[in-house]
């Protein structure tokens, strides 16, 4: 082209072709060839829009794994999620605790993506400046010879605007920590697909991202991974080891390399690791080059959740105290004051993948829970916090109130562990010992009546021991945990030992309450229903009869307790052959507990089990069957067919049917009687062996007098 000088004389200006892209201003060109952009602006930048030409590419942090162990369905959806997104969504969300595997699960999916997208960015997202960083990268990479970005936000803002402008990518945000950081870049780039690996387990829908879990590895796949590690057998000692590891796939492979390097055998770790879990989930698997370990990787989790809700880990570590089994959530949110900052700590620790939890319980990887409990004292309080979590969630009534029983059956193995576990931690406070102990009472008290007599004399004897040493031999408290004693030892057919407890609480209770009180006069009445066990029917009468004067006198004719007298000494006067007296107070006591708590009380079932067995020793077959029959009806409706009660009426009613004649129907009923009683109480508890007995007898056509059961 031709330019007017300054004298007005014409010029020749040098002439410059041009081909393929072109970054920064273009001063003059000639033949310009291919799709060259111009843009004049203050970066300098092209528009990220404009830039279609870049070099293919692949940042992983390290080459995935040989194989990836019991994870091919996981593998699968995830290539699907991220090959062909739902609606509205753009990429997957890999979701699961620390050292389960996420970054590896995501490894393979992108090598398995390779040939799809040229470009697969992979970018650490522990925080907003390492997500800025490796976005950063991103731009540097498209634009290799630019040397303008004023900072790294305007080099990761001009990559998240050519990331939403062109396709051929595949973005990995790996171990996300915070997801609202995520959020934001998610949002400006508006498509996929992206990867997104974290241990919060929140609503991904939100970002675009389907959510994918990632669990632990089962047991038998665990036990390969360390056969295929070590090069030992798969054998029992391998699956036990994984299945203690939680199928964490960092636990395993920190376990098979240390395994390797000392020469150990499965079950030389497995020792090492109950004798030392925290030392040697801290320690380094030399031969893994990253150098990482499973007591750093859950730990770091712990600690940024504490630096969120130091309360939410004094939590956790409660939590740690029980069992492993899933805990009640009712168990951790007992009280209104609690139960609404208890919730969210639940929520966050859920969140972050350091417990499962869903609106019936919680539950910890056994690995974390093994981890914090190594390193507990008293010091944090979290110990004396379980202690008082448990107590307070104890129904009120163990007896009676059906509808609580599978929440008391759900708190039995929580206060065996947390009994178990305070003997490994020393200077436990005596507030938090009595505590627990209140707690070992109201379990051994349910056991004792769904008639688990063995487990209950173990429990209640805990509570009483505990009891004495944080309150003292005289208090209350102690002195009713060995009245409950007492009467598991009667049901276990301990009955002088039962009766030598009944005295020593019975002289107790004199002096600390008087002769009047409502708990003196309920051990005097234990005291009596003993010596009738024991055949000592003309004492255990007098004793019955004085009882219930001094109640009735104290408390009214229609008291629960005056009912209990009257029903105790309607059993007396059976044992003794008074029989039309006994028939008459059981029907009294019927008639008034309808009135008073209702026809289908536990209490009021009762009534009619007794009255069916008195007919039964009156000789009056038809009566007793009739009212038994209608007896194991009533409780099953009720308690339920596997319930101590209701064995009790359908094994009277076998009798009734053996004394009546109905052979047939009473072997029967005795041998499914026994099968559920073995099945339910085991097969060494008193009413099994008794079943036992009568079964056999049965079947031998024996058609003597049956032994009743005529336990109050």
């Amino acid at each position: 082209m031709a330019e007017d000088a300054a004298d007005g004389a014409e010029r020749e200006v040098t002439r410059n072709s041009l081909s393929g892209t072109v970054y920064g201003p273009v001063v003059q060109a000639g033949t310009v060839k291919g799709g060259v952009h111009t843009h004049f602006h203050e970066s300098q930048l092209p528009l990220a829009s404009d830039v279609h030409a870049f070099t293919p590419v692949a940042n992983p942090p390290r080459p995935p794994s040989g194989r990836l162990w019991g994870r091919d369905d996981d593998l699968s959806e995830v290539v699907r999620l991220l090959e062909a997104p739902s609606d509205g969504g753009f990429g997957v969300a890999l979701v699961g605790m620390p050292g389960v595997g996420k970054t590896e699960l995501a490894l393979h999916a992108a090598r398995a993506l390779r040939t799809r997208y040229p470009i697969t960015w992979w970018v650490s997202a522990q925080d907003s400046g390492a997500m800025t960083r490796g976005l950063a990268a991103l731009a540097r990479h498209l634009l290799p010879g630019h040397r303008h970005w004023r900072t790294p936000d305007d080099a990761a803002a001009w990559a998240m605007d050519w990331l939403h402008h062109h396709d051929g990518w595949l973005l990995v945000l790996d171990s996300v920590e915070t997801p609202s950081d995520v959020a934001i870049v998610l949002a400006r780039i508006a498509r996929g697909p992206v990867m997104v690996t974290t241990r919060w387990d929140v609503d991904w829908t939100e970002c675009g991202l389907a959510a994918r879990a990632v669990e632990p590895l089962p047991a038998p796949v665990g036990a390969a991974w360390l056969s295929g590690h070590t090069g030992l057998d798969a054998d029992d000692g391998a699956h036990r080891l994984a299945a203690d590891l939680g199928g964490l796939p960092l636990a395993l492979q920190q376990a098979a390399a240390y395994m390797r390097e000392q020469g150990l055998s499965c079950e030389s770790y497995q020792r090492l690791l109950d004798a030392e879990p925290g030392e040697l989930l801290a320690s380094p698997a030399w031969t893994d080059v990253h150098r990482r370990n499973t007591a750093r990787s859950l730990g770091l989790s712990v600690d940024a959740v504490a630096a969120l809700r130091p309360s939410a880990v004094r939590l956790l570590k409660a939590v740690c105290c029980y069992a492993p089994e899933p805990i009640p959530l009712g168990l951790l949110t007992p009280q209104p004051q609690t139960s609404l900052r208890h919730r969210s700590d639940i929520e966050l620790l859920r969140a972050y993948s350091l417990i499962t939890a869903d609106h019936a319980s919680v539950s910890v990887h056994q690995l974390l829970r093994r981890l914090l409990r190594s390193g507990m004292t008293v010091a944090g309080g979290e110990v004396a916090m379980a202690c008082e979590l448990l107590r307070s969630a104890l129904p009120e009534d163990p007896f009676s109130t059906v509808a609580d029983w599978p929440q008391w059956v759900g708190l039995i193995p929580h206060a065996e562990a947390l009994d178990a576990f305070v003997d490994s931690v020393s200077g436990v406070p005596r507030q938090a010992v009595a505590e627990l102990a209140g707690a070992l009472h109201g379990v051994g008290t349910f056991m004792l009546a769904q008639g688990w007599t063995g487990q209950a004399r173990g429990t209640l004897a805990r509570a009483a021991e505990r009891r004495t040493t944080a309150l003292g031999e005289g208090h209350a408290d102690t002195l009713a945990s060995r009245h409950r004693l007492g009467e598991a030892l009667r049901a276990l057919g301990s009955l002088q030992e039962a009766l030598d407890v009944h005295f020593v609480t019975l002289d107790a209770r004199l002096r600390l309450h008087g002769a009047a009180h409502r708990l003196t006069l309920q051990t005097r009445e234990a005291l009596a229903i003993t010596c009738k066990a024991m055949g000592r029917t003309d004492e255990a009468i007098v004793q019955h009869q004085a009882i219930l004067r001094d109640r009735a006198a104290a408390l009214g004719d229609d008291h629960t307790d005056v009912l209990w007298s009257m029903h105790n000494l309607a059993l007396a006067y059976k044992q003794a052959g008074r029989l039309d007296e006994a028939l008459d107070l059981h029907e009294q006591v019927l008639e008034r507990r309808t009135a008073v708590l209702g026809p289908d009380h536990p209490d009021t079932l009762r009534c009619l089990h007794n009255i069916a067995n008195t007919h039964h020793d009156a000789r009056r077959y038809e009566e007793a069957i009739a009212a038994q029959e209608q007896s194991v009806a009533d409780r099953r409706r009720v308690l339920g067919p596997g319930h101590r009660d209701t064995l009790r009426s359908q094994s009277n009613l076998a009798d009734s049917y053996l004394a009546a004649g109905r052979v047939s129907e009473a072997v029967a009923l005795h041998q499914r009687t026994l099968a559920q009683r073995e099945r339910e109480l085991g097969p060494q508890e008193p009413d099994t062996r008794r079943s036992r007995e009568r079964y056999d007898a049965a079947r031998e056509q024996l058609h003597s007098a049956p032994q009743t059961d005529d336990s109050p």
